[in-house]
């Protein structure tokens, strides 16, 4: 029973190290991916908190730090006026600027006075929760990957293959080049088995 509880103690520390080793480029893109989602949301709230600027149907995209914005604008003034806003946020390393400028009344998404601020905090907690359910996706599907990976790392035949994991949506895609087609069979199985598996997409190729 002791030996046992030694055995048992051992691998969940190897799993323990060889996740945070696995993971440390998945944990960064995750990091990213929170940073660039929180970047998008402030300069949402921005442009809510700007009376010349809120109401409008503008649209937000960070990826990388690279804030990139879309949509219309009807005075030169305004434009400046976003693209500052934009520049101001913590996080923003540059803006992209694909504003167009139309004439006055033309521009979709200005409000009336009634019901204005509703709807813009509405707007601004809606984006504020798909950003949280796409950085909490990536999270879980970041922890999947690295189970994946540890569960490689501690099978003696399917450990030092050149198998790359991914993971979307809880499926994972398996490419990369294995000795034999008992190893390819023996991952994808370790694969299968690891909790918050949903499906597995074999890509891998067998040596010849």
């Amino acid at each position: 029973m002791f030996s046992k509880l030694i055995r048992l103690t051992a691998a969940v520390a190897v799993l323990a190290i060889c996740a945070a080793g696995l993971s440390a480029q998945s944990t960064a893109e995750t990091k990213t991916a929170i940073a660039d989602s929180w970047t998008t949301t402030q300069v949402y709230a921005k442009f809510f908190a700007d009376r010349e600027v809120k109401g409008r149907n503008l649209t937000v995209h960070t990826q990388n730090g690279i804030v990139t914005l879309t949509g219309a604008v009807e005075s030169a003034a305004e434009h400046d006026r976003a693209i500052a806003a934009a520049k101001s946020v913590d996080g923003a390393k540059q803006v992209v600027d694909k504003l167009s400028l139309v004439p006055p009344g033309k521009a979709s998404g200005r409000s009336g006075p009634s019901g204005t601020a509703s709807r813009e905090t509405d707007s601004l907690k809606e984006h504020a929760k798909t950003a949280a359910d796409r950085v909490g996706k990536e999270i879980s599907d970041t922890l999947v990957t690295t189970k994946v990976q540890a569960m490689f790392y501690l099978d003696r035949e399917v450990k030092g293959m050149d198998i790359d994991v991914t993971t979307h949506g809880g499926v994972v895609t398996l490419t990369g080049t294995v000795d034999s087609e008992a190893v390819k069979k023996k991952a994808v199985a370790d694969a299968r088995s690891t909790d918050g598996v949903k499906q597995v997409v074999d890509k891998l190729t067998v040596k010849k």
